[in-house]
C-alpha cells in the first residue's frame, strides 16, 4: 500500500472537511489509516493546548489553531469507523469490537467529545487561562472515558 497518496488524501480531507463523504469510498485499511492520522493530529493539537495551560501563558493564535483541529476531528470522527474497519477484519487497530456491537454507546461517547471540543473552541477564543484550563481537563476526561471503553491499551 502506498502511504503517500493516503497521506495526501487525509490532508486534503482535513483541509476541506469532507471526511464524511470520502470515508465511504475508502477501503477498510485506508479508513484505519485515516483515523490513526487524524487522531494523531488531534493528539498533537491537544498537547499544544495542554503545554500552554501548564506554562501559564496562552498564545491565542496557537490556541485557536489547536482548538480548530480538535473541533474538526470531533466533527469528522463519526466517519472514522465504517463497518469492516475493526479488529474482526484482522486490521492493525486499537479499536475494540464493541464500537460496532454497541454503536449507540459509541456515538454517545463521540457526541460527548464533540460537545467538549466545541466548548474548548469557545474557551480558546476567550483567551482566559482559567477557562482554557478547566475545559482542557473536561476535554481530556471525555478522551479518557472513550479510550477506556472503546480502545485497546
Amino acid at each position: 500500500m502506498q502511504r503517500r497518496p493516503l497521506f495526501i488524501l487525509a490532508s486534503l480531507l482535513a483541509l476541506t472537511g469532507t471526511a464524511a463523504t470520502a470515508a465511504a469510498a475508502l477501503t477498510a485499511q485506508q479508513a484505519v489509516d485515516m483515523r490513526k492520522n487524524r487522531y494523531r493530529e488531534l493528539g498533537a493539537a491537544f498537547k499544544t493546548i495542554n503545554d500552554q495551560v501548564k506554562s501559564g501563558t496562552l498564545v491565542k493564535v496557537m490556541l485557536r489553531s489547536s482548538a480548530r483541529i480538535v473541533t474538526g476531528v470531533a466533527r469528522d470522527q463519526y466517519q472514522f469507523f465504517p463497518a469492516g474497519s475493526g479488529p474482526a477484519a484482522s486490521l492493525s487497530t486499537k479499536a475494540k469490537a464493541i464500537i460496532w456491537s454497541d454503536p449507540a454507546g459509541f456515538k454517545q461517547a463521540q457526541a460527548n467529545f464533540q460537545r467538549q471540543a466545541d466548548a474548548m473552541a469557545i474557551a480558546a477564543e476567550s483567551g482566559q487561562l482559567d477557562q482554557v484550563q478547566k475545559q482542557a481537563k473536561a476535554l481530556g476526561q471525555t478522551c479518557a472515558a472513550c479510550h477506556k471503553s472503546y480502545r485497546e491499551d
